[in-house]
């Protein structure tokens, strides 16, 4: 029984280690994109660690995302709310909140290509978001650093 049980905890740190540092490299990438924004940033409303939280920006009114570059094109999709849960095996599921990323972002921007609206046909894993696919391709970088994990992975209330 202790080999069995010694064998899960070797497996699951081989697995995870290599994440993990991944992980603190992205971190030192991230706090030095925070201290290399613009000034014109600064009034934007932030994170603990620095980053400009969004979400809150919009809600409270201080930014209004435009629907185009284009004033000319047609408006964007209204902000779609609807949840996604991933199901996980080792972590809390991951809940994945469209209505927020649908305030700024249209439909378009994350499917076809990033995302097919397909569920179970993306094979989205922690290693891949880490790489800059899927979720990696905004958070990390313009959005939330990935080493919140509960911000993803929440439990059910």
């Amino acid at each position: 029984m202790n080999y069995v049980l010694k064998l899960i905890i070797t497996s699951f740190l081989l697995l995870t280690i290599p994440l993990m540092l991944a992980s603190c490299t992205k971190k030192e990438l991230v706090f030095k994109a925070v201290e290399n924004q613009p000034q014109a940033f600064s009034y934007l409303p932030r994170t603990e660690d620095g980053f400009i939280d969004w979400v809150t920006a919009i809600n409270s009114g201080i930014i209004k995302p435009r629907d185009a570059i284009d004033p000319k094109s047609p408006p964007k999709s209204p902000p779609l709310n609807l949840d996604i849960v991933f199901y996980t095996k080792t972590m809390p599921n991951v809940v994945y909140p469209h209505y927020q990323h649908t305030q700024w972002l249209d439909c378009s921007n994350c499917h076809p290509k990033i995302f097919k609206a397909q569920k179970g046909s993306n094979g989205v894993t922690m290693e891949k978001i880490f790489a800059g696919e899927f979720c990696g391709r905004c958070h990390g970088t313009v959005a939330f650093p990935l080493q919140y994990c509960n911000r993803c992975h929440v439990r059910p209330k």
